[in-house]
């Protein structure tokens, strides 16, 4: 019997063989999607933010002082822990904080 399986090809004789995935790049997203899937297929909005250039990302993070987020509603302590984890890689890329960052960096690369 054959079934419809994403994951897997089916031959002339209906027998399945797993499908191989071939990358061509790393996308750095959080963890909230549900429905990574077809958000990465253009199928419906994205409900996650992806991440352009993380590294670039976190050593930008690591150069803020608390005067250049603080209208975005980021307090010194949260970016205090947020450069602890960055330096410790293990950055929370779900964290509010961490998207209120990410939309000060956008903006700033799209400003320059």
């Amino acid at each position: 019997m054959r079934h419809n399986d994403n994951k897997f090809d089916y031959d002339n004789n209906g027998i399945a063989h797993r499908k191989h995935i071939i990358n061509d790049r790393i996308r750095y997203i959080g963890k909230e999607s549900n429905n990574l899937e077809d958000n990465l297929t253009g199928l419906d909005d994205a409900d996650y933010l992806e991440y352009d250039n993380i590294e670039d990302f976190k050593q930008w993070i690591l150069s803020l002082k608390p005067k250049d987020v603080k209208d975005k509603g980021i307090s010194k302590q949260t970016l205090w822990n947020i450069k602890k984890r960055i330096l410790k890689n293990e950055m929370k890329y779900k964290s509010k904080a961490l998207k209120g960052i990410y939309k000060v960096y956008k903006e700033r690369k799209l400003n320059n």
